[in-house]
């Protein structure tokens, strides 16, 4: 029996061999086929593929205004000192910096020269005339935008002047010939979304469904990501982390914790501005670009399905389960004592002795979203680094808030966001100096 065994070792090893060999074969083929995009999306439908009438053409461009209001095109493809829909702003990821391009129907750098059936191919499948879109544009998103209102859409931005204006060139990784390997990025991150209909919700809520999981795509920045920068859809809305900064969970019991009602939520919206917290940094650029040149009743409707949970209730603002002074009580004397003073020293000549905030000064502090999040990377970001002045919307403005980063010791900074975040966040959890040194 020993010697079958041991003239079995060859047969044995040379089958090992085999399977490996087949496997990297089928490996091979599997990849080339990945990379020549045979198993990519082709969702554009066939009406799509003939032009539309001019006349029907240019009667859509009033709604695919409202439309790229929704989606923030301008946003994102208008720098802060540029020209509207020219591109160049920066947005950096983990392998390099991307630059929105020039959306404008200029034929050399715009996207003149796109038909409709390539518009609907771009913001469908993620595909543009160039190749794979990167993710940055959020096709994963938009994908679930109905014929109609890209027809809308794109009779709206061929409207717009064309500029002459370049591209920047993108950096790290993706000035690199990258864009075939997004078909690896797509097969893995970009789901084939639905259009979110339910019948036994209200119109309102499906329009709001319609927008925040499409055009809108609040679940960009508000949703974590894997390792490979997607989208965890299964998680969708639950915060995520952008620019060194954490992203609010958006979902409907932790809005309502927040105390965000539908009108609250509205006014935010609407504004920039609201009881629980003013937009800043990314957020003030969605609120200013986007929706608060919406129609209100779209505003609402956003507002509304992301006060709605999963069984279908609005939900209403929640009564802290903490009172506040008694989480300070909890907490020990020595824990809080010279973050209060540095408090009073440093802020409470903006934002008041009770963290009330001073109009067109400084936001409240108490019952603000930020200072209740959970995750205080946000919090300690705008401690160490100040705000720019902001101006919303509505007349209103807060004036800019300096950094405190060499001003204070990390200790110091994290005595006074302890107090803070106790004081009127509800946190009883302490900041750690390693928190604010791991920020600067």
């Amino acid at each position: 029996m020993k010697k079958l065994r041991y003239y079995d070792r060859p047969k044995r090893r040379s089958g090992l061999i085999r399977l490996i060999v087949w496997l990297l074969i089928i490996g091979v083929i599997f990849s080339l086929l990945v990379l020549f995009g045979v198993f990519k999306q082709d969702t554009v439908s066939e009406s799509a593929k003939s032009p539309l009438p001019q006349a029907e053409q240019e009667a859509l461009i009033p709604r695919g205004k409202e439309l790229a209001l929704a989606g923030d095109c301008f946003g994102c493809h208008s720098r802060s000192d540029g020209e509207k829909g020219a591109g160049g702003v920066p947005i950096a990821t983990p392998f390099g910096t991307i630059y929105s391009t020039n959306i404008t129907p200029d034929k050399d750098f715009g996207i003149g020269d796109y038909t409709r059936e390539d518009f609907h191919r771009a913001l469908k499948d993620g595909v543009g005339k160039k190749g794979n879109l990167f993710p940055a544009m959020p096709f994963v998103f938009t994908h679930i935008t109905t014929d109609r209102d890209l027809d809308a859409l794109y009779a709206y931005i061929m409207s717009i002047p064309p500029l002459q204006v370049p591209n920047a060139k993108n950096s790290g990784v993706f000035e690199l010939p990258v864009r075939p390997f997004m078909n690896f990025w797509t097969l893995l991150n970009f789901p084939d979304r639905k259009v979110p209909i339910d019948e036994n919700r209200s119109d309102v809520w499906n329009r709001g469904a319609y927008l925040v999981e499409g055009l809108a795509h609040c679940g960009a920045c508000h949703s974590p990501r894997n390792f490979m920068m997607g989208v965890k859809f299964s998680d969708a809305l639950a915060g995520g982390f952008e620019s060194g900064m954490a992203i609010p969970d958006i979902r409907a019991e932790r809005l309502a914790k927040n105390g965000y009602s539908v009108a609250d939520l509205t006014q935010y919206l609407s504004t920039g501005i609201a009881p629980e917290g003013s937009s800043f940094a990314g957020m003030n650029t969605v609120t200013h670009f986007s929706t608060s040149q919406m129609n209100l009743s779209d505003v609402k409707a956003m507002a509304t399905y992301l006060l709605t949970d999963s069984k279908g209730k609005l939900l209403t603002p929640e009564q802290s389960p903490i009172v506040y002074n008694q989480v300070v009580g909890r907490m020990k004397q020595g824990d809080r004592e010279k973050g209060r003073e540095y408090y009073m020293a440093a802020c409470a000549g903006c934002h008041g002795l009770q963290g009330e905030g001073t109009p067109n000064v400084a936001p409240s502090l108490s019952h603000n979203a930020i200072v209740e999040m959970q995750d205080p990377q946000t919090f300690i970001g705008v401690i160490l680094h100040g705000l720019q002045t902001t101006n919303y919307t509505n007349g209103q403005r807060m004036y800019a808030m300096p950094g405190f980063n060499g001003e204070l010791k990390p200790e110091q900074i994290a005595d006074l966001l302890t107090w803070i975040r106790a004081e009127w966040g509800g946190i009883d959890q302490g900041i750690s100096t390693k928190e604010v040194d791991k920020a600067l």
